[in-house]
């Protein structure tokens, strides 16, 4: 009794909701978080109690004042629930600016839906979510909640400060475990070490932080848990449903992942034989992967499948090869059984997905991932199969899965291995437009574009996502000419580790050039213009960091209406700076203006003195790219 009473005070002090309004009056800010903040975290009490590896409770207090509309984006509480976990309690309130309260949450207003991700068709995950959609500012919320779950594969960690521009008064997080629990902590950011107690036979640990400034939402800046606190939680043992496992290491928690997948690569007898016809004739391994992997493709399409447990266990290769569908997890199980089938070794491989995601902390072990996929380590290289794709070319990862780290379910256990990276030297688009301009200023070409590794990446989704009417729809808004209309064009895909995308535009653009007397006026950087422009700040205080890499290669020649010479050129333009390099050069060979571009971006990180010189480059690239070029009628 003693014990739970214990546990209980800890839980009510440090959640204690406020009884009087004028607890958070907008005016008691500390004026100096105000500084680049659109909203402040006035409270966040966060409580997690791990009662077993089947049972964590999650207490939440969480009080946000919103400045201005920007700030109204963190005005929200919502949360996840499924067959693993189960929202207890939820309350709201809302107050004004001098700290009064208008008016409670309503569970009416409250939203439940499906948390639906792209793609997938089949899941019990569900989320709430609400917002008091409030408009003068500034106002304030209240939400308090608690959230059970029945598992510790996944442990919420801390992170105080939700997003940039966001202040925080005050943060605390608690963990209370039987004292023979344990569980491991990453800490970054943090100026002070935790406090550890022990009340009866339980053990408390808690960290605070108060009054930390916002962070300026600067250009290429760090990413927000770069440079603020957080913490990340993971369990050492662990239970997800009936399955046991150990994260202490990547080869241990690799090995419990094997326990998901062991007896699910079994191939139906019918499947072994189309897999001995597919690999009758092939030479090497190498053709067998890409021969198996292009099979897949047809043979099946992706269903995302999450219902509870089930949403880490893959369907088995029967499965897949009956129904001609799967998950991430049973394309790539599935893909793994025709390769062994055919002698090849492969591995199931976990990896985080998502163009920009942030790469995982190698030195903590933790299940970070969200997506599956194959890895066939050859003699001479590695093949990397995106088993999810009906279109990708086998070997490539591209920028959804590309230079990131992949845990390999192997017979010894997991392997941290890196996917691959595309430098600049294979991320180029290469232009060639052939035009002709007439005496009316209406301009007619034809341009060759040529797209290669990640550059095509958005230009495949397009391809394999639209008709052919809705890519030409597309295609009559999206270039940057004024009055122009797509007469023809075509793609051709040249599939690879590397692959290349081959476009074809036929366009006609009315008065793309201005006749003024004897005088013409002509843009000639007709399609690929530079759009970045940065705003001047002075108070720069994190580094930049870059993270396109690519060359880009611009050929144009224009016949203009003959009897013009130049009058008033573009220069000859180069600019060599750490960031990149760019080139142009105009002349006029007869009747033929050629115009030539090349632009280099450098990936790195940079240091926050030299945003200037950056804001100077891209501002120099805006201009040169929209310089007119003036040709006047020679007298006869």
């Amino acid at each position: 009794m003693k014990q739970k009473l214990s546990i209980l005070l800890v839980v009510q002090l440090l959640l204690a909701a406020s009884a009087f309004a004028d607890e958070y009056p907008s005016f008691t800010i500390p004026k100096a978080l105000l500084k680049y903040a659109n909203a402040v975290i006035r409270k966040q009490e966060t409580v997690l109690e791990i009662h077993s590896e089947t049972k964590v409770t999650v207490r939440e207090h969480f009080v946000l004042t919103v400045l201005n509309e920007a700030g109204s984006r963190y005005a929200y509480w919502a949360e996840n629930y499924s067959k693993l976990s189960s929202i207890e309690k939820i309350e709201g309130t809302l107050y004004n600016a001098m700290g009064a309260k208008i008016r409670n949450l309503k569970k009416g207003e409250i939203i439940d839906r499906p948390a639906y991700v792209a793609g997938q068709m089949v899941v019990d995950d569900r989320i709430k979510y609400h917002s008091f959609e409030h408009k003068e500012y500034p106002y304030t919320i209240e939400y308090i909640s608690v959230v059970t779950n029945n598992q510790t594969m996944f442990l919420p960690g801390w992170s105080p400060m939700r997003g940039k521009s966001i202040a925080v008064e005050n943060s605390s997080f608690v963990i209370v475990s039987d004292p023979d629990y344990t569980y491991r902590t990453r800490l970054f950011n943090l100026p002070a070490m935790s406090i550890k107690t022990s009340t009866g036979k339980k053990k408390t640990e808690v960290w605070s932080v108060s009054n930390i400034n916002a962070v300026p939402d600067e250009y290429g800046a760090p990413a927000v848990h770069e440079v603020s606190p957080y913490i990340s939680l993971a369990a050492t043992t662990f239970k997800l449903g009936n399955y046991k496992g150990d994260m202490s290491t990547w080869k241990e928690f690799g090995n419990f992942i094997k326990t998901l997948t062991d007896g699910q690569d079994q191939l139906p007898e019918e499947e072994k034989r189309k897999v001995a016809a597919i690999t009758a004739s092939c030479k090497s391994d190498l053709e067998k992967v890409e021969k198996l992997y292009r099979y897949m493709q047809s043979k099946t399409h992706y269903v995302g499948i999450q219902l509870g447990v089930g949403g880490w266990v893959p369907f088995s290769a029967k499965y897949v090869a009956a129904n001609g569908y799967g998950d991430c997890k049973a394309l790539s199980n599935f893909m793994v059984s025709l390769l062994k089938e055919a002698g090849v070794k492969a591995h199931y491989a976990l990896i985080r997905a998502g163009e920009g995601e942030r790469d995982i902390p190698v030195d903590f072990p933790a299940s970070y991932f969200n997506h599956v996929i194959c890895v066939v380590p050859l003699a001479k290289d590695t093949v990397w199969l995106e088993c999810t794709s009906q279109t990708t070319a086998p070997g490539y990862m591209g920028s959804f899965t590309g230079n990131r780290y992949s845990l390999l379910i192997t017979e010894a256990g997991g392997v941290l291995a890196r996917t691959p990276a595309y430098s600049k030297s294979e991320n180029q688009y290469h232009s060639k437009i052939i035009g002709e301009l007439n005496k009316e200023g209406q301009l007619t070409l034809r341009a060759e574009n040529s797209y290669k590794a990640v550059l095509g990446d958005r230009l495949h989704q397009f391809i394999h996502s639209y008709s052919q009417e809705e890519q030409l729809k597309k295609l009559q808004s999206s270039l940057a000419i004024p009055q122009y209309s797509i007469t023809g064009f075509t793609y051709k895909e040249v599939p690879g580790a590397l692959p290349e995308i081959k476009e074809a535009l036929e366009v006609k653009a009315d008065h793309y050039a201005q006749f003024t007397g004897k005088r013409l006026f002509i843009t000639p950087n007709v399609l690929n213009k530079w759009q970045h422009k940065l705003s001047v700040d002075t108070n720069r205080l994190y580094d930049i960091i870059l993270n396109e890499e690519k060359i880009e290669y611009d050929t144009v020649q224009l016949s203009i209406p003959e009897g013009y010479k130049i009058e008033r050129s573009i220069k000859d333009t180069e600019l060599k700076t750490p960031f990149g390099r760019y080139e142009v050069t105009v002349q006029l060979k007869g009747s033929t203006l050629v115009y030539t571009r090349k632009l280099e971006l450098s990936r790195g990180r940079f240091p926050a003195k030299s945003y200037n010189d950056l804001l100077q480059f891209y501002e120099k690239m805006y201009v040169a790219d929209r310089a007119k070029l003036v040709l006047v009628k020679a007298d006869n």
